[in-house]
């Protein structure tokens, strides 16, 4: 069930849900096996805790996209009011003129005639080069106002696929990237990769010590790879590469990277500096041209199954045995 909630919160909103996520998913664990009424006590209240963050963050993250929508109405509503305006006082200005040189045929002086005539031509042309530069004003005034929101929401757009925690791309930009690789039809393959024991820093260490790791990890996977090679957090302590090309190219790039980023890792504890060694899962999958992108996601994920220790196995088929 928290896992289910976890999942809905990720399909609701995935730049909250994502963290949302891994959250339910590790309290879920805590209640695989028989647990004293004191644990489940604990853990229900943890479940409500981060649910009831969620709810806020979510109430926040909607109130943002509401205050942008208001203000881009409110911008092209001032500009419409704006042209309004500027068209009703000009269309009175020229109404005056054409009624001063309509009296105009009535004038029996000659030289006032021609004066006449020379001011209205001369008021005539200063009310076009106002309405002319009014018109190029209002452009350009409601072209930055445009360029402006366009980066507004362009950077909404980024953030919305950004994972918050490590800067790399979120598990829906990973998604919507999968559609397009597959629609493309060029070859490429997938590179996942899931920290070993990652839950035990957790729990000796904290979520904030945790959290530094996970961030080491990632920026030194991102400098690994080009940025055609698009580097996601898919959650929790899993990454997923896409690789250009076939799989004995992802494979070499495996190789480069555990020889690069696997080993000694420093992170915070509080005031303190702890050494861990840090080692990792690793699963490629080349793309066959037919497959979808999930059933290419599966073939990676279960490779990396396969390249945990035998002791996690034998501990992630009993969690899936007792579901």
């Amino acid at each position: 069930m928290l896992v289910a909630f976890g999942q809905c919160a990720d399909h609701a909103i995935p730049s909250l849900g994502i963290e949302l996520n891994p959250k339910m998913a590790h309290l879920q664990q805590a209640l695989t096996a028989p647990v004293s009424a004191e644990v489940l006590a604990k853990t229900n209240q943890e479940a409500r805790t981060e649910l009831s963050l969620w709810a806020d963050r979510a109430f926040t993250h909607n109130q943002d996209l509401a205050r942008e929508l208001r203000e881009i109405i409110a911008v092209v509503s001032e500009a419409a009011e704006s042209l309004s305006d500027r068209d009703a006082r000009h269309a009175q200005e020229i109404g005056d003129l054409t009624g001063r040189i309509g009296n105009i045929a009535l004038e029996k002086d000659l030289v006032r005639m021609r004066r006449s005539v020379y001011e209205s031509a001369r008021a005539l042309k200063a009310c076009v080069s106002r309405m002319t530069e009014d018109n190029r004003a209002s452009v350009e005034h409601l072209t930055a106002e445009v360029r402006a929101y366009r980066t507004r929401l362009e950077e909404a757009e980024r953030a919305s696929q950004t994972d918050p925690l490590t800067n790399l791309a979120n598990r829906w930009a990973f998604e919507k990237h999968l559609e397009a690789r597959v629609a493309a039809g060029e070859p490429f393959c997938l590179i996942m990769a899931d920290l070993n024991g990652f839950k035990s820093i957790n729990d000796h260490f904290g979520h904030i010590a945790g959290d530094d790791l996970l961030r080491q990890f990632a920026n030194s996977l991102r400098a690994q790879f080009t940025p055609a090679e698009v580097v996601c957090r898919w959650g929790g302590d899993e990454f997923v590469v896409f690789v250009s090309g076939h799989l004995n190219e992802a494979q070499a790039c495996v190789e480069r990277v555990r020889k690069g980023l696997l080993g000694e890792y420093r992170i915070t504890q509080g005031d303190r500096q702890v050494r861990i060694l840090l080692n990792a899962a690793f699963g490629v999958a080349e793309w066959d041209g037919k497959e979808t992108g999930l059933d290419l996601l599966a073939r990676a994920d279960q490779k990396v199954y396969w390249a945990k220790p035998p002791g996690v196995r034998r501990r992630l088929a009993a969690v899936e045995s007792a579901h």
